[in-house]
């Protein structure tokens, strides 16, 4: 059984159950081109998202701040502050897999379109509910986490829509790219937005947020890729899930990075504490909390003008280990820090290295990956980094509560750095390496 693609794409065969690494090539739709000065940017389409993609996050940030510090105006509770950071990642937990499934079967390009244009009305509602004076708790959350929906269905198809835009051979450096630039607006995002809020008010943060939807949705407007389309084989939504989880558990590389990821994820607490560390434990204010919140984007600039030298292989497979400690290192310094220059170090530290590690991680499930099955895979994936946020904030407020930010953030530190020795134990980078150099048969 077959489907044509829109506007002129190959027809594509349907869900062969034997699918390697091997086949990675074969969707592509560009051909290798001679090597530019410009790299990816050569590439007019990969430039338009990716300038989409980076205004997005700018505002992504700015809300990131404002909601941390309404929900430190509207209530006292760690418990209730930190359930209030989480609401935009609840819908990653719950939804992913079924948007995986979208990503997989649908166009991509018009899900990038249309789930961002559906993200406008959100923040916008909550920036006018506070400059009417209206704003409540409840409110807050129910329109935070009703935007976490549309990103929700967005972000697999963002992230799988990638290797349409480049040739096959520059898909590693387009996902490195688009994920540095993104990160990189951790350095200016929160603490513009803590200016920002600081002269003009809170109210802000959410209609810049509202108005960088706008950005991907024109981005996608002009993009003239058309990949074709995976065909909807007989079975239903619930088998084809179903399929997309084996192929991921029975990928010994896939399987790995994102148990190995998925653990490392649900001990990052540090970021719902944010607001509790620069008000009570530094006793800052909101440019305080800005700053510390942008700390971690200046380290993952660093950590993206690294990622150029790690080269497929050992260096790459090293950086995974070696930056994963450097993660509960981090953490650790966090978690004993009584100053802010200290702490913002540690955080840049902190995102360096948690940089290195999503991008490398990321990159290599992408190009082990067949894409019949790129967007469940990477539902997954995001499932195991984006979508344990909101489980870990509440773990990480209940905690907070009982023992103290330090104290949780330090135990954070050591869970990290355990599970990191485990994953060395277990022989993974030699999995990693196999996987990534021999097609893997899936059956």
């Amino acid at each position: 059984m077959t489907a044509t693609a829109s506007e002129g794409s190959p027809e594509v065969e349907a869900g062969d159950p034997r699918l390697t690494g091997s086949d990675l090539p074969g969707p592509m739709p560009l051909e290798a081109d001679p090597p530019s000065r410009l790299g990816v940017f050569a590439h007019r389409d990969f430039r338009l998202i990716v300038a989409g993609n980076t205004l997005s996050q700018l505002g992504f940030w700015a809300q990131y701040v404002a909601v941390g510090w309404v929900a430190t105006s509207v209530t006292d509770s760690k418990f209730l502050i930190t359930l209030a950071f989480s609401a935009q990642f609840w819908p990653t937990l719950i939804f992913s897999p079924l948007a995986g499934l979208l990503a997989d079967r649908q166009d991509r390009r018009r899900l990038v379109l249309y789930g961002n244009l559906a993200m406008v009305l959100p923040p916008l509602t909550i920036g006018v509910l506070i400059e009417t004076g209206h704003i409540t708790y409840l409110a807050l959350v129910s329109l935070v986490f009703l935007g976490g929906i549309g990103q929700a269905f967005t972000q697999p198809a963002t992230v799988a829509f990638i290797p349409a835009l480049v040739p096959a051979d520059r898909v590693s450096a387009a996902i490195a790219v688009n994920s540095g630039l993104t990160q990189s607006t951790r350095i200016i995002g929160p603490a513009l937005a803590g200016a920002i809020i600081a002269a003009w008010g809170v109210a802000w943060g959410f209609h810049i947020n509202a108005a960088s939807f706008l950005t991907v949705t024109v981005a996608c407007l002009l993009v003239r890729a058309r990949p074709a389309r995976a065909a909807r084989g007989p079975s239903g939504n619930l088998a084809d899930l179903r399929a997309g989880i084996a192929y991921a558990r029975q990928n010994p590389v896939v399987g790995r990075i994102i148990l190995f990821t998925s653990a490392v994820s649900l001990l990052l607490m540090q970021g719902a504490l944010m607001p509790i560390f620069a008000k009570q434990v530094l006793h800052g204010d909101v440019s305080t909390y800005g700053l510390l919140s942008s700390a971690p984007g200046i380290g993952a600039v660093f950590g993206a003008l690294a990622f150029r030298w790690l080269q497929a292989g050992r260096p790459q497979r090293g950086a995974l280990i070696g930056c994963s400690f450097g993660i509960g290192l981090a953490l650790l310094l966090v978690a004993v820090s009584r100053s802010v220059p200290l702490t913002v170090a540690a955080l840049g530290l902190f995102g360096g290295c948690y940089f290195a590690v999503s991008t490398i991680s990321m990159t290599i499930i992408i190009t082990v990956s067949d894409d019949a099955f790129r967007g469940r895979v990477i539902s997954l994936f995001m499932m195991s980094t984006a979508g344990l946020t909101p489980v870990s904030s509440i773990i990480a407020g209940g905690l907070a509560s009982a023992l103290g930010a330090p104290l949780t953030v330090g135990l954070c530190a050591a869970g990290v750095l355990l599970t990191v020795g485990v994953f060395c134990l277990a022989r993974s980078a030699h999995v990693i390496k196999v996987g990534t150099t021999t097609p893997v048969e899936i059956v």
